[in-house]
């Protein structure tokens, strides 16, 4: 496997006022796989991916990723791993505000040394036309694909994305979507979306329920039943 979770715990507080964001929960991803991770607000699906992001470290148990464990990891190490094997895509896009579409792409470029190219990324990503434009003038969906394309200029191994589209309506989700497996098509990165939609789910290769802190199911090639049966 490329990524595994073993008995990871994330918990806060002592004794009795104990909360445990993570709960002894096991899990595992294959390269090039786009899995989604399920499961209602407070399940702890952003606790695990700020953990396989290297933005915080478990309580306890193993996150390992091409066979190394972050947990073992110093500031450094995981310093080196997010700049180097990473691309994130948040929810609120997270954009430079006065730089162009083309100069926020660049600028990501340039912390890398083999960078993709930017105008070949730009063109899968719809957004030749948009490139001199800043972000204040673009819609929601054409932000969206602005930050996808600055995460995957770096050629990450992994892109992480934090509710993809919940900020934005259904035919900008579908288009965003879209281009998101063009890029794993096109790049084989490994592509992990938390979500509460059992629509994005759909497109997923791989499906990871987390209910309570605990991963309750991890599907591979999961039938389109069997998603609208699950219950969030």
């Amino acid at each position: 496997m490329f990524i595994e979770g073993k008995e990871l715990v994330k918990k806060y507080g002592k004794g009795e006022a104990t909360v445990y964001a993570l709960d002894h929960t096991d899990f595992s991803m294959e390269k090039s796989e786009i899995v989604v991770i399920l499961g209602p607000s407070g399940s702890g699906k952003s606790t695990l991916l700020n953990i396989l992001g290297g933005l915080d470290k478990a309580t306890e148990g193993s996150m390992i990723v091409d066979g190394k464990d972050l947990e073992k990891m110093s500031a450094k190490e995981l310093e080196i791993y997010r700049r180097e094997k990473l691309g994130f895509v948040f929810q609120s896009y997270n954009l430079t505000p006065d730089l162009t579409v083309r100069e926020n792409v660049e600028m990501t470029a340039e912390l890398v040394k083999d960078p993709l190219d930017v105008d070949a990324l730009i063109e899968n990503l719809g957004l030749t036309k948009y490139e001199k434009h800043f972000p204040k003038e673009l819609s929601g969906g054409q932000q969206q694909r602005v930050a996808i394309a600055r995460a995957m200029v770096k050629k990450p191994d992994i892109l992480l994305c934090d509710e993809l589209t919940g900020a934005l309506d259904t035919k900008s989700s579908k288009d965003v979507l879209r281009r998101v497996q063009k890029m794993n098509d096109t790049y084989k990165t490994t592509v992990v979306i938390i979500t509460h939609n059992l629509n994005i789910a759909q497109m997923a290769d791989r499906i990871i329920k987390i209910t309570d802190g605990k991963v309750t199911s991890n599907l591979k090639n999961a039938d389109k039943k069997r998603v609208e049966e699950m219950e969030l």
